[in-house]
């Protein structure tokens, strides 16, 4: 895995699409991003302190922050459903998603911890 510099900001996002995800899935997709959501709180708190990972999450902006993932993800649910140009983009950034589960599988030989609902 390839650490990298993100804003806190970017990174709590993350956090929020992975709790807007356990809020929607079931199954293996529910498992994988629990998991992926248990290692990402881990490396938080490693770096800021659990104390601070516990304001944030517990926050009003945190709170505001899911609502905003979760509309975000009914909408996209809602274009699956549609014709036209925002089926197209939706399904081009489907497609986008499987090439990236393909790279990640041939150079690190690894399952993409990312999911979509598709």
């Amino acid at each position: 895995m390839i650490k990298i510099s993100l804003d806190e900001a970017y990174v709590f996002d993350i956090l929020s699409i992975y709790q807007v995800k356990i809020n929607n899935f079931t199954g293996d997709k529910l498992t994988t991003t629990k998991n992926a959501m248990l290692e990402l709180a881990g490396e938080i708190k490693d770096q800021i302190g659990e104390q601070k990972f516990d304001d944030i999450i517990s926050s009003y902006e945190y709170a505001e922050l899911i609502c905003a993932n979760q509309k975000v993800f009914n909408l996209v649910d809602l274009v699956q459903a549609d014709t036209g140009l925002a089926k197209e983009t939706d399904d081009a950034n489907y497609e986008r998603y499987l090439k990236k589960i393909q790279l990640q599988q041939k150079f690190f030989h690894n399952d993409l911890r990312e999911t979509k609902n598709k």
